[in-house]
């Protein structure tokens, strides 16, 4: 899985890069085209990001679950290609493709056992009981955002604002150390086989960051700081909506923009 999405942000930054180089003609891409949705933009800079992070979850448990509760924050990581369109100078549409890690992590009473799936269905030999119940869950994001620039506040060095929304689809989830993962251990005795989680997410974004020119071309190395927090409940609703899951994320970002 881990492979296929690699390629496939490599063949869409490739794919993003020449329509970048085709596109900044200026003048010649109006004359050729005619008037669309991309002559309202000037310019179009592409990209790529390494951001790693620290996720951290926000949890509201009831019933069966009564218990649950956040159990701090794990370092992962985001990635992959942007693409800025400027309105004007100061004034840009952001978009991309990332593939994000995002952790949940849950602590628990031993008390969860006590629940009639675990009296019907003892835990095996190769099972324990466990206090946590941790998980990876892979997204690629979709970031539809706005970035305002400063002046050069620094020599070639412009400072932004980012503001704007996330649509999130989750690609994989992952259950950690299964053994003493009571969460994963739950999910096994379920009549019927169902994720944990749901399809995907829908989150705000903010960042600041700022842009150094590397090159009179336009090449830029950027920098910042993006907060990320998600609006839905995570967990799938039909077993699982007593467990309430938000996400929230901090990340530093790194990348060049050519």
């Amino acid at each position: 899985m881990k492979n296929n999405v690699f390629l496939s942000l490599f063949i869409l930054l490739i794919g993003f890069d020449g329509f970048s180089q085709g596109y900044n003609y200026g003048g010649n891409y109006r004359g050729n085209y005619g008037s669309n949705f991309f002559s309202k933009f000037y310019k179009l800079k592409m990209g790529f990001r390494f951001s790693p992070g620290i996720v951290v979850n926000y949890v509201d448990a009831s019933k069966t679950f009564r218990g649950f509760d956040s159990n701090g924050g794990n370092i992962r990581l985001s990635l992959g290609p942007i693409a800025d369109f400027y309105i004007t100078d100061k004034y840009a549409f952001s978009t991309g493709l990332w593939y994000t890690v995002k952790s949940v992590n849950y602590s628990m009473h031993s008390n969860f056992y006590d629940n009639e799936l675990f009296k019907t269905t003892p835990l095996t030999a190769d099972e324990q009981k466990g206090t946590e119940a941790n998980f990876n869950l892979q997204y690629l994001q979709l970031p539809l955002t706005m970035k305002i620039f400063s002046d050069n506040i620094l020599d070639n060095t412009p400072v932004f604002l980012q503001f704007g929304g996330t649509v999130d689809i989750k690609i994989a989830e992952k259950a950690l150390d299964k053994s003493r993962n009571a969460l994963f251990q739950y999910q096994e005795r379920l009549a019927s086989s169902q994720s944990i989680f749901g399809f995907g997410d829908v989150g705000l974004l903010l960042g600041i960051g700022g842009e150094k020119s590397i090159s009179r071309g336009g090449d830029a190395f950027f920098f910042g700081l993006q907060y990320q927090r998600g609006f839905v409940e995570i967990n799938r609703n039909k077993t699982f909506g007593d467990l309430i899951t938000k996400n929230g994320a901090f990340y530093l970002d790194f990348g060049v923009k050519f």
